[in-house]
């Protein structure tokens, strides 16, 4: 039976300077997006019964639509859509301008020489 050993050795590269720095950036682009984005989408739903408006029903008649308003109240889909985006912009600023820029100081764009 023959043992080998793995030999370690101190002249290892690590990618510091071949790594591009940017792709930080992108992935936490990519997680401040992805949690605007679930906690917009969680509030907008839990504020679904509370936005309420009349809709218009249309019939089609021939070549003419016969529209008038419906006679109960429904969710108002395009106020829950600004509700969505208004909120997951608002944090995505708030990180961004907020506690990147004030808090933690650190520019998005700065020059690195």
């Amino acid at each position: 039976m023959r043992l080998s050993f793995v030999v370690s050795h101190n002249n290892i590269h690590i990618p510091k300077e071949s790594f591009p720095s940017w792709i930080w950036y992108v992935i936490e682009f990519f997680i401040v997006l992805a949690v605007a984005l679930l906690i917009g989408w969680q509030l907008s739903m839990s504020l679904q019964d509370t936005i309420l408006g009349y809709g218009i029903e249309c019939e089609q008649v021939s070549h003419e639509a016969d529209c008038s308003i419906e006679e109960e109240l429904t969710t108002d889909e395009g106020m829950l859509n600004w509700i969505f985006y208004g909120i997951s912009g608002t944090i995505f600023l708030i990180w961004y301008i907020g506690i990147r820029g004030f808090i933690l100081k650190k520019k998005i764009l700065q020059n690195r020489g």
